[in-house]
């Protein structure tokens, strides 16, 4: 095994690199983007420097991959469409509503054309609501003391 890792060259290094990134066109997580540039970066170091060992290139790699994905993690967070969801209510906040309906399933508003949930006192129908927080997709309201 030993041998193995004594041949290794920096073009071995820019080739595993190189896979790297492509792996990460498929995986979509961005962690394979950045242990590919750290194995880019340890082969141009490689070339630099061809009389570091093979110990020393794996440390170098291991500690600028784990680095950089640390790094990368903290200051460029992967925003999908998944982080969006549920988050349609909280746009609401601020604005104010009528209540439509108040049954035994709860107080509704007019948003729009739609009809959304919500609670937070006891709401009377064509009584004017604030909104002021949400609970996944209810509205947590309050009287609205401008009407």
């Amino acid at each position: 095994m030993e041998a193995f890792f004594e041949s290794i060259d920096y073009w071995h290094w820019l080739v595993f690199g190189l896979a790297l990134i492509i792996i990460e066109l498929f995986a979509w997580s961005t962690f394979f983007l950045w242990m590919g540039v750290s194995a880019i970066m340890i082969g141009i170091v490689s070339k630099i420097i061809p009389e570091l060992s093979w110990q020393t290139e794996l440390l170098l790699f291991a500690a600028l991959s784990l680095a950089s994905i640390f790094l990368a993690q903290k200051y460029f967070p992967v925003r999908t469409i998944d982080n969006e969801l549920n988050s349609r209510a909280e746009r609401h906040i601020g604005n104010s509503y009528t209540v439509v309906s108040n049954d035994e399933n709860g107080a509704k508003v007019k948003v729009g054309d739609s009809l959304w949930l919500a609670k937070g006192f006891d709401m009377q129908i064509g009584q004017k609501v604030k909104v002021v927080d949400t609970d996944s997709v209810t509205l947590i309201v309050e009287p609205d003391t401008k009407s």
